[in-house]
């Protein structure tokens, strides 16, 4: 219950959703006297949401700092990667269809040719409510493999659908190896909810955050212009934010 709910309290917290409810309150309540005032405050919130000016320390705050490769200083037992960097509607063994967070994958898979981590340890089924027949770790496992992974160094946890049943599922695993060393890998956004969930089930891997966003270059003008970017950023900040809420309502961190 707690999982579909999630799912729709996220899409009603959604910008674009916001957007689309504003306009259509305006459309509904149209008075002549207020009208104008009412779409100037709807155009004002989303231009100020869809700014880098005021996205980006939003972003910088969720991030944290993002530290490279260089700053590992031990030997992994297992490195656990989180799921959710593939379209699953359109993938299909053998030909994988990524989204933006790939990075999480490739990352790890090099690191472990390199001998950083003995194994990869893939977590994570479907997050979609309405399909469970595919699991991403599955196909995930079947890219490890063609990439140049050993059978023997790639683990899978198959079924899990959210952040807090990663948690749950890595610990069973983790248990019954008698694994020590762990680093754990998810997009920097995403890491403060994760880290916090896998505590709750004490387990305390070593953070390895990618695909960072933030940026800490000087302002210029186009800080200032709204973009695709910027709205979408705004998005991934919100629904972390609703993420962590519900995760500390629930007791799942």
């Amino acid at each position: 219950m707690f999982f579909l709910l999630s799912k729709v309290l996220t899409w009603f917290v959604n910008p674009l959703s916001l957007l689309f409810v504003g306009l259509l309150a305006i459309l509904w309540l149209y008075r002549r006297r207020y009208t104008r005032w009412g779409l100037a405050l709807v155009l004002l919130f989303f231009y100020s949401i869809s700014i880098p000016l005021t996205v980006q320390p939003l972003v910088r705050w969720l991030e944290g700092p993002c530290p490279g490769p260089e700053a590992m200083h031990q030997h992994y037992d297992v490195a656990i990667v989180l799921a959710g960097m593939m379209d699953l509607r359109k993938s299909r063994p053998g030909h994988p269809k990524f989204n933006s967070q790939v990075e999480r994958i490739l990352e790890w898979i090099h690191l472990v040719k390199r001998g950083i981590a003995d194994k990869l340890l893939i977590v994570g089924g479907n997050a979609d409510p309405f399909n469970q027949h595919v699991s991403e770790a599955r196909l995930l496992r079947t890219f490890a493999l063609e990439f140049g992974l050993h059978e023997e160094q790639v683990l899978t946890e198959e079924v899990s659908r959210n952040t807090y049943e990663n948690a749950v599922n890595t610990g069973q695993i983790i248990r019954a190896g008698s694994y020590r060393q762990l680093v754990l890998i998810t997009s920097a956004f995403h890491m403060y909810r994760a880290m916090a969930a896998f505590h709750k089930q004490q387990l305390f891997p070593e953070p390895y955050p990618v695909n960072c966003h933030s940026n800490r270059e000087r302002i210029h003008l186009f800080d200032f212009v709204p973009s695709i970017g910027a709205l979408s950023m705004t998005t991934v900040v919100v629904h972390e934010m609703i993420g962590v809420m519900m995760y500390r309502l629930q007791g799942y961190i």
